[in-house]
């Protein structure tokens, strides 16, 4: 009975050890396969955003908010550099450049009026000013000021008397607000007034 004794302790051991030892490797496994799961999710990057050059400022918006919401965003006007701060002729403006850290999720958006074309290469550096309409017709100073970025030009004669909505655009303009010169920072989405001649082609009140 003595001599057994060792051959049934060891014996008992077996199984022990061997249990010890896959259960040893089964964490050691799982542990790894976590680490390389969680490195592989690391370095995935952030998806790009698409490219939004061509789009006004309204959709843009939109589409960010819907598709993009845990962004950041800017949107500057190129000319002077300034951030938008919800002046109401914003929205139809153009996405000239686009300026993105998708590590950061962080996209700042270049824009520039309908009216302004967009320079190859985004550098922007003076507003277009007010130009002077004195001297052209009312049609001649309409047509152009819609094209820079008045969407609404009044216009009435400098002596109401004998006025005639369907033939003073065709007059002769003698004064305008605002004045040429001046920034169209100051006059996007506003209306250019213009006072023209009276019916005998006078500018003299």
């Amino acid at each position: 009975m003595v001599g057994i004794r060792p051959l049934v302790l060891g014996l008992l051991m077996v199984p022990v050890l061997g249990l010890a030892a896959c259960s040893g490797g089964g964490e050691g496994s799982a542990s790894t396969g976590a680490s390389g799961g969680s490195g592989a999710g690391s370095q995935r990057p952030s998806p790009a955003l698409p490219s939004f050059k061509g789009k006004t400022f309204d959709a843009v918006t939109g589409e960010l908010n819907r598709s993009w919401p845990t962004y950041t965003t800017a949107y500057r006007a190129l000319p002077d550099g300034h951030l938008f701060d919800g002046e109401s002729y914003s929205g139809t403006w153009i996405v000239c450049t686009q300026v993105e850290d998708s590590q950061a999720k962080k996209v700042e958006l270049g824009f520039l009026p309908p009216q302004v074309p967009c320079p190859p290469d985004g550098r922007v550096t003076n507003w277009p000013v007010v130009p002077n309409f004195v001297g052209k017709t009312g049609d001649e100073a309409k047509q152009a000021a819609l094209q820079l970025g008045f969407p609404y030009v009044s216009s009435q004669p400098i002596v109401t008397e004998g006025f005639d909505d369907s033939s003073h655009f065709k007059r002769t303009v003698c004064t305008q607000e605002p004045p040429a010169g001046q920034s169209m920072r100051l006059h996007y989405g506003t209306t250019l007034d213009l006072r023209v001649a009276d019916s005998k082609g006078s500018c003299t009140p």
